[in-house]
């Protein structure tokens, strides 16, 4: 089976293996084998929605599961997170803690402002992010300026395929960059990172067979270790998925020591770990955790870290396990599309005409710049799923782009220019 069907299958999951989600007789394995075997040969992610929500699969009580857990993270390359969030919630026992920071102790500070004052102190800074979260994105989007000024050189992204070639050969990000990185926010990132200078570094490794959890983690930290041993300037934000900057052993298959205490122990450096996820503070708002309730309590409306009164230390949902805990701005119940998705001001919310999708439905409007090909991931998109929801916005830094807007079965509707403008009144639509 492709590595491609099983990241999808963990999407959701922080430690979750494929044998856990297989039923264990001859007949569903086959039936799963077909499920990823076609899921595999969709040619966009637009057809893979398609497929998840088709009937052969949501009346198939051996795939049902899986296409929900893959559905999640297809909402969120689609352009609806809230969404995402609340198809593939976690549960699981989060009660309320009698400890927890109160703002006579502690004060919120932006997170990316506090990491960068901490930045020179360390040649590896890490953040993770849950897979199926675009919302544990924007951090490291903000980072990157701030870090490339402090001598950052390289940013290693675990989502990045790892085949020995350059991950965007023409600027810009395409369907084989990697798996995540089909998400618009992710791409963003992966852009921002070239514009400023950065090398972008792929560390998963390259292995078509089979691996055992701790091989993963140790052949990850070897990448990077080598990296650094080999440009000793070189410094390295590392953006990574949940568990894999722990620096104990937590929240593995198989007791497996975790990438960052694999690196550190090869390289003998010091890591800043930087947690987005052990608090869910991104869960969908009729889910009480940690994270949420510490977000309402300081009020956060950015990525932000509590430091505190007395001494400036950083509060951590885990010490030992995490240097610091990043809280982010509770969801909202609506609308569909949030503000953190102008990543700090960088993009623009613009009115899209798509009342031709209304007959079409679900609708697929996607914008992509203009000075880059049709295989690009695009800079934005977002899947209609309802005539009422005509009017919601795509999110757009000032620049020329190409509008497209596909119907239910993939075609082309309609198709013209748009011009979003630095300071705009409205955008401009060119048939």
């Amino acid at each position: 089976m492709k590595r491609l069907a099983l990241a999808f299958a963990i999407a959701a999951f922080a430690t979750a293996s494929y044998a856990s989600l297989t039923p264990p007789n001859v007949d569903a394995k086959n039936s799963i084998g077909e499920f990823f075997k076609t899921f595999n040969a969709q040619p966009d992610t637009f057809a893979e929605y398609r497929f998840l929500t088709s009937p052969a699969v949501q009346q198939d009580e051996q795939t049902q599961n899986l296409a929900a857990q893959l559905l999640a993270t297809e909402l969120s390359f689609l352009g609806r997170p809230l969404e995402a969030l609340r198809g593939f919630p976690f549960r699981g026992s989060d009660k309320p803690s009698d400890d927890l920071p109160t703002a006579s102790a502690y004060k919120d500070v932006p997170a990316a402002e506090w990491i960068a004052a901490q930045a020179d102190d360390y040649r590896v800074v890490m953040v993770n992010e849950a897979h199926h979260v675009p919302q544990t994105r924007v951090l490291t989007f903000a980072l990157l300026q701030a870090l490339r000024a402090r001598g950052y050189t390289h940013l290693a992204v675990e989502a990045l395929a790892n085949d020995g070639s350059d991950a965007m050969p023409d600027g810009y990000p395409v369907r084989k960059t990697g798996i995540y990185t089909r998400e618009p926010v992710f791409a963003e990132l992966l852009r921002e990172a070239r514009r400023l200078g950065y090398v972008l570094a792929p560390y998963e490794p390259n292995d078509e067979g089979e691996q055992s959890q701790q091989q993963r983690e140790t052949g990850q930290a070897q990448a990077i270790a080598d990296l650094l041993a080999g440009s000793p300037e070189a410094k390295v934000l590392v953006h990574a998925g949940y568990a894999h900057i722990g620096e104990a052993k937590k929240g593995l298959p198989d007791d497996a020591r975790s990438m960052a205490m694999e690196l550190a122990r090869i390289s003998g450096l010091a890591l800043l770990t930087v947690d987005q996820t052990s608090t869910r503070a991104y869960e969908a708002g009729d889910i009480d955790t940690v994270g949420q309730q510490l977000a309402k309590r300081f009020a956060v409306v950015a990525p932000s870290v509590l430091v505190a009164r007395e001494g400036g230390d950083a509060w951590s949902s885990a010490p030992g396990l995490y240097d610091v805990s990043v809280l982010l701005p509770a969801q909202p119940a609506a609308p569909l599309r949030p503000d953190w998705l102008t990543l700090g001001g960088k993009r623009l919310q613009v009115a899209i005409d798509m009342t031709p999708c209304i007959k079409h439905l679900p609708c697929l409007v996607e914008a992509r710049y203009a000075n880059e090909g049709d295989d690009a991931i695009p800079a934005d998109q977002f899947l209609m799923l309802a005539a009422s929801e005509a009017g919601t916005p795509l999110y757009l830094a000032p620049g020329d782009y190409r509008l497209r807007l596909l119907g239910n079965d993939g075609t082309t509707l309609a198709e013209r220019k748009l011009t979003v403008p630095a300071h705009p009144t409205s955008a401009t639509n060119t048939p």
